[in-house]
């Protein structure tokens, strides 16, 4: 072949593949650009939230003729296992907003007739009077869901034959539950076996023409709904649903009590990655050099941090990264910028999770939490700070340090170390931070009274508290249960790991990163499988949403043929659980997806939908 021929063809070679590199260079960085400009518009849409909110007196807008849909909460305030049901409740009917009146049986009386369904956490003793009222009540078309039983006494006598017992003893405490239909979604046929659900419950024996909904570990009935008359009965035969983690069985019990029954969920699966992107350890880790012949940091950076990109692309996951900037326990203010290495990997690291559709937010300038308790301080080992003023320049030193790895990206999430937080710790953040959007910490309440525990709401000061429910790299079964009861009463998976907890001995189990690795996405791949219909979504994104559902109000019209739906909702698409045993009609301003056995999910994108009914 021509020599000259050969060169030239080499040389177009090389041409083009400089092109084809200036191309695929040019439109990874356009990507980066678009992630930049989106984050900017969070930030905007925020702001409008925010100010719309505080301007407004923290008020939803109202509903113009609302039906009258109320539900009757009945509790007896003497009673501590009562009223935790009744509290735990109410915030189950604020999310699913179902409007509900509360009714102190020890002081007040109860109309039976005005309520669309009567949720009971006192003693049944307390309605000796009413039984023959509840009978008609419910007989005419009622709804009455009897959260709790206790020791049989006259009034129980009288009834129990309507609420489906066929004989009974006394109270036994048991643990776990076999769940035997959908009241929690996607989970009928599964059981948690371990002590974490404990019951005191009645042993006896229920019709078999009820539908049983749950039974404990030991076989006793736990949870099912008789149908009577017109209306019908839905009895929890348990002692537990005074905690967060039983919301789903409340939440999916109301749902399954009367027909056609929808509410909104947030519909968000989020998964935050704490001290990420921080300084990693140097040196060699035994465990770590042993399988990988790498130090701590080139492991992290050649062989974990790519599986963890790899993961996330596989089993549809965005990761809200919260950056440290030092580990240096320096808790007094002025705080002297770093060495150039850690904003290199602040860099590195940070362009890949924007790129890959992620959000960098805040875990702290150092790991030491902001709050000036002593005693919670020594607990972690963590000094205390001596003034809000350092706390707030300590924030304003991490702001600019992450500003000079991306000049124009809106930080608006912050994420507390250790999940504690005090208040003057939050007040330096909303000071030193402007554009702050978003405080996650835990959803879980903490019995030592620590953590920063919190709901999904808009706090006075028009930050979203939007807690974080489980964490770590593989399943546990009581995560497994929270995550159940999360995501069928309010639509919520968000999670957390560290990537140091694989050199932890606890959190890490004392496993080799490949099996940690495989049970990660194991738990992944379960999740997807389970929930194919949450939405993988950032903290920021997630927040736009949360408030518009949060400030939102609705209205149900149903009948025979349809159900409509009236909102107050700015959100772009509104997301909804309904319940029905009906087909599917025509669809009206929504989109329905069978998600479960006669359970879908609806998206909404106007204010008012409606969803036509079959037979």
């Amino acid at each position: 072949m021509n020599k000259d021929v050969k060169f030239r063809r080499n040389v177009y070679i090389i041409l083009v593949c400089v092109l084809l590199l200036a191309i695929a260079t040019q439109i990874a960085r356009s990507k980066f650009v678009l992630e930049f400009s989106h984050n900017g518009s969070l930030q905007e849409k925020y702001q409008t939230i925010k100010q719309n909110y505080l301007a407004s007196g923290k008020k939803k807008p109202d509903l113009s003729e609302p039906s009258n849909r109320n539900y009757c909460l009945l509790f007896d305030g003497h009673d501590e296992l009562s009223t935790g049901i009744k509290d735990n409740t109410e915030q189950v009917l604020n999310y699913m907003k179902q409007p509900h009146s509360t009714v102190d049986l020890t002081d007040g009386d109860v109309d039976f007739e005005q309520c669309q369904a009567v949720l009971m956490t006192a003693s049944l003793q307390l309605l000796n009077d009413e039984v023959k009222e509840i009978e008609n009540y419910v007989s005419n078309g009622g709804y009455m869901f009897i959260m709790r039983l206790d020791d049989p006494t006259d009034t129980f006598i009288q009834i129990y034959r309507k609420l489906g017992f066929v004989s009974f003893a006394y109270l036994v405490g048991d643990t776990g539950i076999d769940l035997t239909s959908n009241v929690l979604v996607n989970q009928s046929g599964v059981s948690y076996k371990e002590n974490f659900i404990y019951n005191n419950v009645l042993a006896g024996e229920i019709e078999k023409d009820v539908l049983l909904m749950a039974r404990t570990g030991q076989n006793y009935p736990l949870m099912w709904k008789k149908q009577y008359g017109s209306g019908a009965f839905l009895v929890f035969n348990g002692s537990s649903l005074d905690t967060k983690d039983t919301r789903g069985l409340i939440a999916g019990g109301i749902s399954m009590l009367e027909p056609d029954y929808i509410y909104p969920i947030f519909n968000t699966k989020l998964f935050y990655m704490d001290d990420f992107p921080a300084p990693i350890p140097q040196g060699i880790n035994d465990t770590i050099y042993a399988e990988y012949q790498r130090e701590t940091p080139v492991f992290f950076h050649e062989i974990w941090w790519p599986q963890m990109i790899k993961a996330a692309k596989l089993h549809d996951i965005k990761y809200t990264a919260v950056a440290i900037q030092t580990y240096q326990d320096n808790v007094h203010a002025p705080f002297v910028p770093l060495d150039d290495e850690e904003l290199h990997n602040l860099i590195g690291y940070g362009r890949e999770v924007i790129k890959s559709g992620g959000e960098i937010g805040i875990h702290g300038y150092n790991h030491q939490s902001l709050q000036m308790n002593k005693e919670v301080a020594d607990f972690f080992e963590y000094k205390i700070w001596d003034s809000q003023e350092d706390m707030e320049a300590s924030v304003k030193t991490v702001l600019n340090y992450i500003a000079r790895a991306f000049p124009k990206y809106a930080v608006m999430s912050y994420v507390p170390p250790s999940n504690v937080l005090g208040a003057e710790g939050r007040q330096a953040l909303v000071n030193a931070w402007p554009e702050l959007a978003v405080i996650s910490s835990l959803y879980m309440v903490d019995p030592s009274n620590r953590a920063y525990v919190q709901e999904f709401e808009i706090a006075d000061d028009g930050i979203i508290e939007m807690p974080r429910v489980t964490s770590g790299y593989f399943d546990t079964e009581y995560n497994k249960w929270v995550e159940a009861n999360t995501i069928t009463s309010i639509g919520v998976f968000s999670h957390f790991i560290h990537p140091d907890d694989l050199l932890d001995e606890d959190r890490g189990r004392q496993q080799k990163w490949k099996d940690l690795y495989r049970d990660f996405e194991h738990l992944l791949e379960r999740l997807h499988t389970t929930y194919p219909w949450l939405r993988s979504i950032t903290s920021a994104e997630a927040a736009i949403g949360v408030a518009h559902q949060l400030q939102s109000n609705m209205d149900v019209i149903k009948n025979n043929k349809e159900l409509k739906v009236k909102t107050t909702s700015e959100a772009e698409s509104q997301y909804f659980i309904f319940r029905t045993d009906k087909k599917i009609g025509k669809l009206v301003n929504c989109s329905v997806r069978k998600i479960d056995t006669d359970t879908y999910l609806v998206t909404a994108f106007k204010q008012d939908f409606t969803i036509g009914l079959g037979r």
